[in-house]
């Protein structure tokens, strides 16, 4: 599929014959300038300002920015511990006494890392298998660190324990809870991360940083005024409930990605896009603030805020654009996660959220197990990249 993609631009976009519409000048122009360092570079450079970096996170499914992501909590020079939207809070503590067991042989490793992520929230299973590629990245490299260095990861997401439920009236009962816009899930990951950050600077001040990994909006630390209540002092974001509470320490990072949806295309119709393709940039990062990028028109997911009024350095202090979007390895499934001796639990599990019968789950959802079992990587639609190619050739003439 790569070398299909590639080829699809270079047969429709010659850069050294065409020219580039005025538009995309300041920011070929900008790209050509100026030196930057790479994407791991970046983030680490940030930690030597700021002691909280949040990452915007794309697809929740992609792999490839969890490489970048592990890349620099691996680096000697990350002194902190990890925050992640992904998974529930009340696991933290059988998290982190499996990343700091350095003594488990390989076979005890997996059955535990299997074991936490079939806990891990409150759905059947979070099967994107970049989470469990980020655990058992951290576990290996706490092997070989001294107990000081050794890295932690806390989940922000709600509380939930499979144990406090026994019939689908229940979680239906949760469910509804978690999906009431009274209850606000970024407040409650926001108070999470406060409780964590300040209990794990406690336990050990030689690890004060932070890398908090939220999902699009849900790291966005400034957000615009809300209408129709503008006044209204509410939280709309986990980012902005972290940058309120520490505004001096706290930053936030855009990782390339779609607009509002797949199938809307890239950010500002391409014009992003096309201007790292022209001047064949790739892996760097840098602030947005007084750069063409930062200058421009917000417009990725949001959620009613007034966002047409502002710009990208409006909601993000920096950028890092990682591999194009068309590279992205959307990865589900985590091998043999259910086997044949939890498929009852299974089973027993499926009955709480659909509300039917275990003789009914076992008839309904032999697929759905299959595929939770079975690890696949697959690429972005032939239409989605399609629509890329033609956003990113409109620019260049």
């Amino acid at each position: 599929m790569k070398f299909k993609i590639l080829l699809i631009l270079t047969l429709t976009i010659n850069i050294s014959v065409f020219s580039q519409k005025n538009e995309l000048k300041p920011y070929v122009s900008f790209l050509q300038k100026n030196k930057f360092p790479t994407a791991k570079e970046y983030i680490l450079e940030k930690f030597e300002t700021k002691d909280i970096v949040i990452i915007s996170e794309r697809d929740h499914r992609d792999i490839t920015q969890y490489e970048l992501y592990v890349d620099v909590i691996r680096n000697q020079n990350f002194k902190g511990n990890v925050y992640t939207e992904v998974g529930s809070w009340n696991n933290y503590q059988r998290i982190n006494k499996f990343l700091l067991n350095s003594k488990l042989s390989e076979k005890e490793k997996e059955e535990e890392l299997l074991s936490i992520y079939r806990d891990l929230d409150y759905t059947i299973l979070w099967e994107k298998y970049n989470y469990y590629f980020l655990l058992n990245s951290i576990f290996e490299a706490n092997k070989t660190r001294n107990d000081k260095d050794k890295i932690l990861l806390f989940p922000l997401d709600l509380e939930f324990d499979w144990k406090n439920f026994d019939c689908h009236s229940q979680y239906k009962l949760f469910d509804d809870y978690s999906e009431n816009s009274i209850i606000d899930r970024n407040i409650i990951m926001g108070k999470n991360f406060v409780n964590f950050y300040e209990y794990a600077k406690k336990r050990n001040p030689e690890r004060k940083k932070a890398l908090v990994i939220e999902n699009t909006y849900h790291g966005y630390i400034r957000i615009p005024n809300f209408l129709p209540l503008p006044t209204q002092p509410d939280i709309y974001s986990t980012g902005e409930y972290i940058f309120k509470t520490y505004p001096e320490n706290t930053t936030n990072i855009y990782i390339n990605y779609f607009t509002q949806g797949f199938h809307n295309g890239l950010t500002n119709e391409g014009l992003f896009d096309a201007a790292f393709y022209f001047t064949k940039t790739d892996n760097i990062g840098f602030d947005l603030k007084n750069t063409p990028f930062g200058n421009s028109k917000f417009d990725l997911y949001n959620f009613g805020g007034d966002y047409d009024k502002v710009n990208f350095d409006y909601i993000f202090d920096g950028m890092i654009f990682y591999k194009p979007i068309v590279e992205m390895n959307l990865v589900t499934g985590i091998p043999n996660v259910y086997p044949k001796e939890f498929e009852k639990q299974f089973h027993e599990r499926m009955t709480l959220i659909d509300g039917i019968s275990y003789e009914e789950s076992i008839k309904e959802n032999e697929e759905l197990l299959k595929e939770l079992n079975t690890k696949t990587e697959t690429k972005l639609q032939d239409s989605i990249i399609q629509k890329i190619n033609s956003q990113i050739k409109y620019w260049i003439e």
